[in-house]
């Protein structure tokens, strides 16, 4: 680039800071934004964060990529989707074949409801009787018949999940059935979970005229209920990093693996960033740094500069996760192929808490001879996956199959992976608390900017979204300072 190019740093190489560099450098080059130079640094030894895609250790599946962390992205929001169309994937995605699911609930795999709201059920009579439990007066089953007026007033701005629906549709559905979901996904309790993050189409529908159900409904019959939900590239989802770093080299992006920022100092207008690297800390300056990076390492970086964001951040809950994938010689399990997986709940005493059936889930992993399961474990308040090593888990985890699908033989392969810390948890008022860390951000440290799961919730597309707008507030940044 032009010697009188700015420099903006972006710290970290998951989806969100290579999504950041890829908007910095594709804004510039298009005359969109100013003249800059981007440099990713990353600690880590390899780029895209969670998304991993390899082989496991078993010769008949012939070196068939499986992915060790998210394996698709929603559909019905646009970042991710635009974003494979840019990287010119769109003709790859590929969405879900089975798109059933069921609930580990009272010893048996029972249905999910259908159709359904992050697990609230929005016809009654399609409900299987062993979801709801014991209903002997049939009161459960008629409040979800009903239109899902709050039966208590709900707080002012935003609330929990679990008030919301707790609220709304009754105590026995909440807890059976949207709770587990969201511990999938999340791996923490609705009761203590924002809505206006984790289900903000909740929140306004439980405060329209029509009730949560009522809103629900309508919302339902106008969309087209056999469009997929889902969809990820048919390689994997280590193909969206891999076409990002592809597309970064092109344009000229250096990201750099093995380069830890220990600390960042100011330097008039601009940052320093300091490097640990073999030999001693090396400084990188840039007029700007994006930091997508986990709340916790972010916390040290800003903290000399803005302590109350630091201690926020400091303070954020993550959950620690293990997904582990387990391959089974077809003779040994059977598994419906019209379902995806199934979900456990917390009450159920198990130490997973869901398990995909990543051959019916997907085309390209059905293998003629091999079933692939992915199964996760770790919640917010359950730390036994990091108690147990890698040989203890295997075990325990083969435990649940056994109880949930009936498999005593010994897997083909196994994979575990560990992310610890990885979910973030949003309590209720998260995005006041994300505006008061950005506002101690813009006074005490103008330049550094905050991305990733963070702003608006996990998966894909949030993290997209991030690292769309931390490019624009970076080049914004550097646009306004002098020459």
């Amino acid at each position: 680039m032009a010697g009188t190019a700015r420099r903006i740093l972006v710290v970290g190489a998951g989806i969100t800071g290579l999504t950041t560099a890829h908007r910095l450098a594709t804004d510039s080059q298009a005359g969109n934004a100013p003249d800059i130079e981007v440099t990713v640094l990353e600690a880590s030894d390899r780029v895209g964060g969670t998304l991993r895609t390899g082989p496991l250790d078993d010769p008949v599946l012939d070196g068939l990529g499986v992915d060790a962390g998210a394996d698709a992205f929603l559909r019905r929001v646009p970042w991710a989707l635009d974003l494979c169309d840019e990287l010119g994937l769109g003709d790859e995605l590929v969405s879900p074949t089975a798109r059933r699911a069921s609930l580990w609930l009272d010893d048996a795999l029972r249905p999910m409801p259908n159709p359904n709201v992050l697990g609230i059920p929005l016809d009654p009579d399609a409900v299987d009787a062993g979801l709801l439990g014991p209903d002997p007066d049939g009161s459960t089953r008629a409040r979800l018949a009903g239109d899902g007026r709050p039966d208590r007033e709900l707080p002012d701005g935003d609330a929990s999940v679990g008030a919301v629906v707790r609220a709304c549709v009754g105590d026995r559905p909440f807890e059976r059935l949207v709770d587990p979901l969201l511990g999938g996904v999340n791996a923490g309790r609705a009761d203590d979970l924002s809505c206006a993050v984790m289900a903000p189409q909740l929140l306004a529908a439980a405060r329209s005229e029509d009730g949560l159900l009522g809103a629900l409904r309508r919302a339902g019959t106008a969309g087209d209920p056999t469009a997929p939900v889902f969809a990820a590239p048919a390689g994997g989802m280590g193909r969206l990093g891999e076409a990002l770093v592809d597309r970064l080299a092109g344009a000229g992006v250096t990201v750099a693996t093995g380069n830890p920022v220990t600390q960042l100092e100011r330097d008039g207008n601009a940052w320093l960033a300091h490097v640990d690297r073999a030999g001693g800390s090396t400084p990188f300056r840039a007029e700007a740094v994006v930091l997508a990076v986990p709340a916790h390492v972010a916390a040290d970086l800003v903290a000399p500069h803005a302590p109350e964001a630091g201690r926020s951040l400091a303070g954020w809950r993550h959950a620690s996760v293990v997904l582990t994938t387990f391959a089974y010689d077809r003779a040994d399990l059977v598994v419906d192929p019209d379902q995806s997986g199934f979900l456990v709940g917390r009450t159920e005493g198990l130490l997973m808490t869901a398990c995909s059936f990543a051959g019916s889930k997907w085309a390209h992993l059905d293998h003629p001879d091999r079933v692939l399961l992915r199964v996760s474990c770790g919640r917010i308040d359950d730390h036994r996956p990091a108690e147990l090593d890698d040989e203890g888990l295997v075990a325990e985890l083969r435990a649940d199959l056994a109880t949930t699908l009936g498999v005593e033989a010994p897997p083909t392969a196994v994979r575990v992976g560990r992310y610890d810390r990885s979910l973030v948890q949003f309590p209720v008022g998260h995005f006041d608390r994300l505006a008061a860390i950005d506002k101690a951000l813009a006074d005490g440290a103008p330049g550094l900017v905050l991305a990733g799961a963070i702003r608006h919730g996990v998966g894909i597309p949030a993290c997209v979204r991030s690292g769309n707008e931390a490019a624009a507030l970076a080049a914004a940044r550097v646009a306004g300072l002098p020459c």
